[in-house]
């Protein structure tokens, strides 16, 4: 299996992708009597290159793609105080161009997040799920990236849960 691998910039979206539920709920609770809730649509440009080792006939190559980013924040303040909040990302109109090559890519990625905290922060589970689609021209340049992770901290704080899995794989070269 390749792997494909992220500069800086898309570890510091995904920080900042991982962050944006703690920014929306440093607002405050609502009164403990009443449910709130709010949904935003963001929409912002992307800038971000990925290493995609079947890209140059396998040798490799850095691909840097712009585009637009639209996220959905649907965040709830339960009758308790306890915070719910569902993310959905998409891309749209995201194009790269091979460092190496010139060839020209197109990617498709959706992210889902959930995150939901109790009353008083505690427990706390979150989870994501983001599939990521490289296409590139000719066989053997196209790849899918699969990110996944769950994390659950009871009423004590204690993790009774966490994982992260990551696959990255290039689609294989037609006969």
């Amino acid at each position: 299996m390749n792997r494909i691998r992220s500069t800086g910039k898309a570890r510091l979206a995904s920080a900042v992708a991982l962050l944006a539920p703690s920014l929306l709920l440093a607002a405050g609770p609502a009164p403990a009597h009443a449910a709130d809730t709010t949904t935003r649509i963001l929409r912002a440009p992307l800038d971000l290159s990925v290493v995609l080792p079947c890209a140059n006939g396998g040798l490799g190559e850095v691909v840097d793609f712009d585009g637009t980013i639209s996220e959905v924040y649907h965040v709830t303040v339960d009758g308790t105080g306890g915070f719910h909040v569902h993310i959905v990302e998409t891309q749209s109109n995201v194009h790269g161009i091979g460092a190496t090559t010139g060839d020209r890519y197109v990617s498709t990625r959706v992210n889902l997040f959930v995150y939901n905290q109790g009353s008083g922060g505690l427990p706390i589970t979150s989870t994501q799920e983001l599939v990521f689609k490289i296409v590139g021209p000719g066989p053997g340049n196209d790849a899918t990236l699969r990110i996944r992770n769950h994390t659950t901290l009871n009423a004590d704080g204690t993790v009774t849960v966490a994982f992260d899995t990551f696959s990255a794989e290039c689609e294989p070269t037609a006969p």
